[in-house]
C-alpha cells in the first residue's frame, strides 16, 4: 500500500504534464491544424512505415528467441507477444516501471529466473544504447555539433562511452562472476544469476549486436522516411530527428506516451542542421503519434492473442 502511495504523486505530475501538452497544442497550434500533414502523406508511405515498425519488432523478438537458451523451441510467438507487451506497457506507465513487465513475463511464460531475465533485459537495453550512440558519436566526430553548441568534444566522448558499453560488459562478465562466486549476500547473488543472462561466446555476441543494428535499421529508416515526408526535410535529418525521439524515452520521468518529451528529443538532435519552427514540432508530434499508436495496437492485439489462447487451452 506504501509503495502505491509512492507512485501517486509521479502519475498525478504526469497526467498534468499531458494535460498541458494538450492543452499547450490546441492553444498554439490547434490539434486540426497539427494532424493536416497527414493529408499530403501517401498512403503506401505509411503502409510501409508501419510495416517497417513491426519489422523490427520482429527482429527484436528474434533477438530474444535465439539469445536466451532456456525458451524452448518452437516459442517464437510467444516471445513476439513479450516484446509487444513490453513495449505498450513501459509506455503508459511512468519512470520507465514498465520494464518490470519483462523479467515477470519471461517467468510466467517460460519458467526463467527473474533475476536472469533482468540481466538479459539490461544486455538488450546496452545493445540499444550501443546502436542509438554509435550513430550518435559518428555524427559529433563528423563535425554534426558545432562549436556554435559547445557539445561536439562532450557529445563525442559521452556517445563513445555508451557506445562502447555492451562490449566492455561482456569483456569483464567473466573476471567479475568469478569475483562474485562463493561470495555471501543477497546482493553477489542477485548480480551473478544476472550476469548468466549475457551471452557467453564472441559468436552471442556478434548474433546479439548484428540483431540490433537490423532491428534499429530497419525502425530508424522508417521512422526517418515518415519524418523527413512530413517536415519536408533530407532523409539524413530525418533519420536523426527519429534517433533523438527514441532516445527521449530512456529519460527517468516522462509524461504518459512521453508526449513533449519525445518532441523535445527529436527537435534537439535536428537544432544543428534544421531550423526550428513550429512546422517542425508539428512533425515531430505526428511522428509520435504514428510511434504510439502502431505500438499501442500492437500491444493491444498481442495481449487479446493471449487471451484467445488461453481461452482455447481452457476448454481443451
Amino acid at each position: 500500500m506504501s509503495g502505491l502511495r509512492a507512485g501517486v504523486p509521479a502519475l498525478l505530475l504526469n497526467v498534468l504534464v499531458l494535460g498541458l501538452f494538450v492543452w499547450a497544442v490546441e492553444h498554439y497550434w490547434g490539434w486540426g491544424r497539427l494532424l493536416t500533414p497527414w493529408h499530403d502523406l501517401e498512403l503506401p508511405i505509411l503502409l510501409l512505415a508501419v510495416c517497417g515498425m513491426l519489422l523490427s519488432y520482429g527482429v527484436r523478438a528474434l533477438r530474444i528467441y535465439l539469445a536466451e537458451r532456456d525458451i524452448p523451441r518452437g516459442r517464437y510467438l510467444a516471445c513476439l507477444r513479450l516484446i509487444l507487451l513490453n513495449n505498450a506497457v513501459n509506455l503508459l506507465l511512468p519512470a520507465r516501471s514498465g520494464e518490470a513487465s519483462f523479467p515477470i513475463l519471461m517467468n510466467r511464460w517460460f519458467g526463467i529466473d527473474p533475476a536472469r531475465a533482468t540481466g538479459t533485459l539490461v544486455w538488450l537495453r546496452l545493445l540499444d544504447l550501443h546502436v542509438l550512440a554509435t550513430i550518435g558519436a559518428a555524427c559529433a566526430a563528423g563535425g554534426w555539433l558545432d562549436a556554435r553548441h559547445g557539445l561536439s568534444g562532450l557529445a563525442w566522448l559521452a556517445a563513445g562511452a555508451a557506445a562502447l558499453s555492451p562490449l566492455l560488459l561482456f569483456a569483464s562478465r567473466r573476471p567479475l562472476a568469478a569475483r562474485l562466486a562463493g561470495r555471501e549476500g543477497k546482493i553477489p547473488k542477485l548480480v551473478s544469476r544476472a550476469l548468466t543472462g549475457l551471452p557467453r561466446r564472441y559468436a552471442g555476441l556478434a548474433l546479439d549486436l548484428g540483431l540490433s543494428w537490423l532491428s534499429w535499421g530497419i525502425k530508424l529508416t522508417a521512422l526517418g522516411w515518415v519524418l523527413s515526408r512530413l517536415a519536408s526535410i533530407p532523409q539524413v535529418l530525418g533519420t536523426l530527428g527519429a534517433i533523438g525521439g527514441d532516445l527521449s524515452t530512456v529519460l527517468p520521468v516522462h509524461a504518459p506516451g512521453g508526449f513533449g518529451t519525445y518532441e523535445v528529443g527529436v527537435m534537439a538532435l535536428l537544432a544543428p542542421g534544421a531550423p526550428l519552427s513550429g512546422a517542425l514540432f508539428a512533425a515531430a508530434a505526428n511522428l509520435h503519434l504514428l510511434v504510439l499508436t502502431t505500438s499501442l495496437l500492437s500491444g493491444a492485439a498481442a495481449w487479446l492473442a493471449g487471451a484467445a489462447r488461453r481461452r482455447t487451452d481452457a476448454k481443451l
